[in-house]
């Protein structure tokens, strides 16, 4: 992979063209609403917490129950409570301090932390070193925080395929995802207690929302079981169902 200052220099004269795309892109796609971005779903008294995103704020999905959330709920069954802490818009620099701001309980364990983040480093051109410094901190600090067995690593959205962006933008994006992404490899190689997952990137047109940007129902639903699949003990030597 070239140097990111090398991408960076082929980025600068495209920069005033893809501003003015983003800017149309936001005046006419749909502003869907979050569904589930402070949610506790269950009484169980095995806790994971969801922290990140959009997707994790529920954007683009009908109802709570259609959320991660609400699929991890039902996949885990009601021995577990999920608790989600999500914001559109969020980067990885500022999801620490929003897990700060709104967690429930400050003596709370949880047995695990499922983190979806990425997507708007990419589309606001984080420095890669910049991310992983983010990320390394915030997984350090959280799992200090919750004592949590484990801390699942969503790999970023394909935002080269989100259907409302142009080419150019996709093409951009996917150098953009490229580092970012490679960041989040060396983050997982190194953390004993992290486990990382790719996103398969052959989606279809029913995967996403009305915005063409966020996951519909059947994407988040899509979403959950394949990190579902990923963390069930079978597949993995971590126990999710241990009390």
């Amino acid at each position: 992979m070239a140097p990111y200052w090398f991408f960076q220099l082929r980025l600068i004269p495209w920069i005033p063209f893809l501003v003015y795309q983003a800017q149309q892109i936001r005046k006419t796609s749909p502003n869907l609403p979050s569904q589930s971005s402070l949610l506790t779903l269950g009484q169980g008294n095995k806790h994971i917490l969801l922290l990140g995103e959009s997707t994790v704020a529920g954007v683009g999905a009908s109802s709570p129950a259609h959320t991660l959330a609400g699929n991890f709920h039902r996949l885990l069954g009601e021995s577990y409570q999920i608790e989600t802490i999500g914001k559109k818009g969020l980067r990885a620099k500022e999801a620490l301090s929003l897990f700060y701001q709104h967690r429930q309980e400050q003596t709370r364990k949880f047995k695990g932390i499922i983190l979806f983040l990425g997507a708007n480093d990419c589309f606001l051109l984080t420095n890669p070193d910049a991310f992983k410094k983010e990320l390394e901190n915030l997984i350090h600090q959280i799992q200090l925080a919750t004592s949590s067995q484990w801390i699942y690593l969503a790999a970023i959205p394909p935002v080269h395929l989100f259907p409302s962006f142009s080419k150019k933008m996709q093409f951009f994006l996917q150098m953009q995802r490229n580092y970012l992404q490679a960041e989040l490899k060396k983050i997982a190689a190194s953390h004993s207690k992290v486990i990382y997952q790719e996103i398969p990137i052959n989606l279809q047109p029913e995967f996403f929302s009305a915005d063409g940007v966020h996951p519909s129902d059947l994407g988040y639903q899509k979403i959950a079981e394949l990190a579902f699949e990923k963390l069930n003990p079978t597949a993995v030597k971590i126990n999710l169902s241990s009390a």
